[in-house]
């Protein structure tokens, strides 16, 4: 039987490269799947190491939609991801993920998962609405959604939650504020803040692998799946990452406008505003920690398993 190829952008990033790993890693998905992977250069020793390991390599400028179609030519399935933080411009990402979408279309891909993320204004009834890194993803989706149409491509979205990979910076040792011990602060309330941890060079990659291996495909067409490797709390993510690098670790309240002031000028309100998502609607939406089973079945049927914040913790080094 020959193998369904599924094309993934940003091969040699994190989201992307998880989902090469995923697959080349389970001899299940690697009998089923050929690997394509997306980049701006192809001679890089990332992208050369993967090609060493069968993916078949392919450059596509997003700006360049001409570039995104011919990359994308006999796909059976695509993974997308695009980079606000690259341009910091909501305009530039949603332009293209429109032309990634259009693409999609145009070569008869089957099935489209585009990482997305919550429409944070909408979500809020406007009390939030700086959160364009969150906002741009939501229209893209809205897009793929619309555009699709009676083409008969089916389209997924999965939302990936907060990086484990920030609390490598985000936690400090700083004896100008405290003791010295090794500090997470943010404006969180310690034990009622659900946070939904992903590890995104892992789990990305368990998540969207169910995604595009699930038995039934049509069931999840529509469909938003929540991107969570482990709901946690600020007090239990401090002591678990402590245990697993045998240091205490604190965790440190603040007020809104307090954590503010740490952010550079150009990204203090936005980033602020991410922190009170988290807090104030657990960042899908109040009471979505409960719901996070319904996302979790695309990993039942080839008994994928996430990565916990203690198995992340102690698979890495850290600098305090």
């Amino acid at each position: 039987m020959s193998k369904k190829l599924l094309t993934v952008f940003g091969a040699t990033g994190n989201q992307g490269g998880s989902v090469i790993s995923t697959i080349l890693g389970n001899s299940t998905l690697s009998s089923q799947f050929a690997l394509r992977g997306i980049t701006r250069n192809t001679s890089s020793a990332r992208a050369q190491a993967l090609a060493s390991k069968g993916v078949e390599l392919a450059v596509a400028d997003l700006n360049k939609p001409q570039e995104i179609e011919a990359a994308l030519k006999g796909s059976y399935a695509v993974f997308a991801v695009t980079n606000y933080w690259e341009s910091k411009s909501r305009e530039i990402e949603v332009s293209q993920g429109k032309a990634i979408a259009d693409a999609c279309i145009a070569v008869g891909v089957k099935h489209a998962v585009f990482s997305s993320l919550p429409n944070v204004t909408k979500l809020t009834d406007g009390k939030l609405g700086h959160v364009a890194h969150f906002d741009g993803k939501s229209e893209i989706a809205e897009y793929f959604e619309s555009v699709k149409g009676k083409t008969g491509m089916l389209s997924t979205y999965f939302m990936p939650g907060f990086y484990v990979t920030n609390f490598k910076t985000m936690i400090r040792a700083n004896p100008q504020v405290n003791d010295g011990t090794p500090t997470l602060t943010l404006p969180w309330d310690s034990e009622k803040t659900h946070v939904p941890l992903l590890s995104p060079e892992v789990d990305t990659g368990t998540f969207v692998a169910g995604i595009v291996s699930y038995p039934e495909p049509k069931e999840l067409d529509g469909k938003y799946i929540q991107g969570v490797s482990e709901w946690s709390t600020p007090s239990k993510i401090v002591s678990e990452i402590g245990a697993a690098i045998g240091k205490e670790v604190k965790f440190n309240p603040v007020p809104e406008d307090v954590f503010m002031k740490f952010l550079p000028s150009d990204t203090a309100e936005e980033l602020t505003e991410n922190m009170v998502l988290v807090r104030d609607y657990s960042y899908y939406g109040v009471g979505t920690e409960k719901k996070q089973g319904e996302s979790d079945k695309v990993l039942q049927p080839l008994g994928l398993k996430t990565q916990s914040v203690t198995e992340w913790a102690k698979s890495g080094s850290w600098n305090f």
